[in-house]
Parts: C-alpha cells; sequence; structure tokens
C-alpha cells in the first residue's frame, strides 16, 4: 500500500503545540510579512477566511470573531516537521517527504495506520491524516478523503470503484485547472469518465501524462515515491517592494536578499544550478505597466554559492534596470538542479564555489539567527509583528512552565 501522512492545518497546529488555549478558537498565520493567509485553523475555515486571501480583506472578520493572528514562524514549522519525519522514519524505514507537512511511505498492510497516527500524535502533539490506496495518487486524494472525520482512510477495490463516478477530475493530484479544463472539453469530468475512456484516445489527447493518470486512477500504480519525487525542477524567490522605488542600490539589496534565499535552499538539498533567471517587475496598475522584463543566464559550472549567483545575478538586473521607471517587484529563480555529487569540474571558472565558506554563513545564521552575517546588502533588523516565539530552537525562547 502507498501511504501518506498530512499534518492537519499543520502552521496553526504548530501554533497550538505551545498554547493549547488556542484549541477551538479560530486561528490563522499569515505569511509575506504578515500580508497573505498562508494556514487556517477549521474554525477559522468556518468563518469563510479563504486561503491566500491579504490580510486587510479579512481584517473585519478577524476582529469580530476574535481570530488568533500569527506571523509565519517557519523555523520553527521547519523543526516541528523535521520531528515529524524523524518519527515517521524510526518507525516504518524510509519516507518520502512531499512537502513541509506531507510525506509518502510504503506499507505491507494498512492496519499499520492507526498506530502511526497515534504514535505522531502522542510523540510530537501534530494532528495528522493517513490515506492510503494501491497508487500513491489515489492515497493522496485517501489523505483528504477523511481529513475531518477519523483521519484514517484506506481506498481500493471495491470502496475505491464505488467514489469513482462522484469524484471530479479537477480534485485528483496532478490534474491542474488547464487540464482538467482540457478534459471536460473532451466530456471528461469524472474519475468514472476517465477511467472508461479508450487509452488510446487519451494518449492521443494527453500524452504520456494523461495516460499515466488513467492508470494510476485504475489502481495500475505508474509512480513510485523515489521517482515522483526526485529533485525539484526550479526554486524561485520574489516579493513585491513596500514602495515603488527607481533606486537602483534598493532593487539590488532586495535581489541580495532573494539570492541568499535561493542559494540556501539549494545548499540545503545537496545541491547546485546550471541556470539563474532575473526578473523585474513593475506595478500592474501604474504608468509603467509594460515595462520591466526578465533574463536569463547559464552559469559556467554549476554552483550553490551565494557569491557567484549574486555577481551573476546583479549583472543582469543592471542590464534590466531603466532609470526613469518606478519598479515594484524584483525576483530570482534557479533551474537544472542536479545534485551536488553529479556535478563536473571545469577549467573556464574565473572562480570556484567556497563550500567551506558557504557552510560557515549558513551555520553562523543558524545559531546566531537569520541575517547575522550577509552578502551584497544590510540586513533590516526588523522583528515580526505577531510572531511566536521560537519554542524548539532558541534557548532564550524556550518555553517557561
Amino acid at each position: 500500500m502507498f501511504v501518506l501522512l498530512d499534518c492537519n492545518n499543520f502552521f496553526v497546529s504548530c501554533e497550538r503545540l505551545f498554547r493549547p488555549d488556542l484549541v477551538g478558537r479560530p486561528t490563522i498565520v499569515a505569511g509575506g510579512g504578515g500580508g497573505v493567509v498562508v494556514a487556517r485553523s477549521e474554525e477559522a475555515k468556518e468563518l469563510g477566511i479563504p486561503m491566500a486571501a491579504p490580510y486587510f480583506q479579512v481584517e473585519d472578520i478577524v476582529k469580530k470573531h476574535n481570530v488568533a493572528v500569527f506571523s509565519a514562524n517557519f523555523e520553527l514549522y521547519k523543526d516541528i516537521s523535521a520531528r515529524v519525519m524523524r518519527t515517521l522514519e524510526e518507525e516504518v524505514g524510509h519516507v518520502y517527504q512531499y512537502s513541509i507537512d506531507e510525506a509518502f511511505m510504503v506499507l505491507k498492510d494498512a492496519k499499520e495506520l492507526p498506530r502511526i497516527k497515534a504514535l505522531i500524535e502522542k510523540h510530537i502533539g501534530i494532528p495528522v491524516s493517513l490515506g492510503a490506496g494501491k497508487t500513491m495518487t489515489i492515497a493522496k486524494y485517501a489523505s483528504e478523503y477523511e481529513k475531518r472525520g477519523s483521519g484514517l482512510c484506506v481506498l481500493e477495490g471495491e470502496k475505491w470503484q464505488k467514489l469513482t463516478p462522484d469524484i471530479p477530475l479537477a480534485a485528483i493530484w496532478g490534474i491542474g485547472g488547464k487540464t482538467a479544463r482540457a478534459m471536460r472539453e473532451h466530456e471528461l469530468v469524472m474519475v468514472q469518465d476517465l477511467l472508461d475512456a479508450d487509452p488510446a484516445r487519451i494518449e492521443t489527447l494527453f500524452g504520456i501524462h494523461g495516460t499515466r493518470v488513467q492508470k494510476e486512477l485504475g489502481e495500475h500504480p505508474v509512480y513510485h515515491p523515489k521517482d515522483r519525487l526526485g529533485m525539484q525542477k526550479s526554486i524561485m524567490s520574489t516579493r513585491s517592494l513596500t514602495k515603488t522605488t527607481i533606486d537602483l542600490s534598493v532593487l539590488e539589496s532586495a535581489l541580495a536578499h532573494h539570492v541568499e534565499q535561493v542559494a540556501k535552499e539549494l545548499r540545503e538539498m545537496d545541491a547546485v544550478c546550471s541556470v539563474l533567471n532575473v526578473s523585474l517587475g513593475t506595478s500592474r496598475f501604474g504608468d509603467w505597466a509594460l515595462r520591466g522584463g526578465r533574463k536569463e543566464v547559464v552559469l559556467i559550472a554549476p554552483t550553490s554559492d551565494t557569491r557567484l549567483m549574486l555577481k551573476e545575478a546583479l549583472h543582469i538586473l543592471r542590464e534590466l534596470y531603466e532609470p526613469d521607471v518606478l519598479y515594484k517587484k524584483v525576483g530570482v529563480s534557479v533551474s537544472r538542479i542536479v545534485p551536488i555529487e553529479y556535478t563536473q569540474h571545469t577549467l573556464f571558472a574565473e572562480e570556484e564555489t567556497d563550500n567551506t565558506l558557504m557552510s560557515t554563513l549558513d551555520s553562523i545564521n543558524e545559531r546566531f539567527g537569520v541575517d547575522t552575517l550577509t552578502i551584497g546588502r544590510v540586513a533590516k533588523q526588523k522583528e515580526q509583528k505577531n510572531r511566536s516565539p521560537r519554542y524548539t530552537t532558541r534557548w532564550a525562547e524556550v518555553k517557561r512552565v
């Protein structure tokens, strides 16, 4: 059986772990500098607070219903996530982490699910749901199916077949909005419609991806976690500026921040990238809506060194920059990501990646706090409003009882 473990309302559950007084009270977590709703408790969902809504749009509901609001505390969330995954690995062997709050595993017997659920909730304190099926796609759907009930769901054989006429294809993992619309045009709306379709027709219309989804929904495994959850293809860091600006130094500082984030994530994955893309954007509602742009560069040697990536990124930024334009957004993305052990040295690079220096930089920032050391910018020492203590990673913020 393929099994997916999903931590329920994960960011909110992490906040409640050290604040049991919040259990039952509507709670939301806002990210993006406190501007966008990134997590909601069930009580907050019932109040009609939508996911990804700008905070100012839901502020009236927050005040009226005494909703608890937290700024995203990713240091806490990542640590709790690591504890969940570590406990899982100790119990079931290899775990394939899909996201910060989800992980696939392979079990011989679905009867293990109640014990695993109880173990995580006892040892970590985070409520979880587990879904199981003959394929990864079905397991993903099963994890959502009973989330508000027992939190345990096994969909296979007759039980799965009874549900397929009532499950929209748009609700299936791997079928995005564009694909779902294309399928509707060919009268493929429900899972059963796809299962009844001629495989040759599906391959003609939707290629190998459509064929694989059809087989997975028909309980014929195509994917294995180690195949489906390989190294991600790209990493992006981008954010709108607080105010529009024509100041190149402001844009360079923001760009340096994004390069640092992307490079750090690469190093955490033990990976390097070969392609760097910089984007520079204007407000969609101003006089400069059609200006800005993006450009990419292929690096001479794959790297995760912040210094080397920033040098290339700044060069691109200065090429894109126009002195008379008001800019609102700057961002960075990288692609052609491969494990660091697959890289080949080159004779033509002016500078080589300094792994020792980058490791030292990361360890100092981990020990003394984010932005203790930065490259190419001056860090703004601005405390997040409504951020909870980092209970599990900072001695000064350990909970006192």
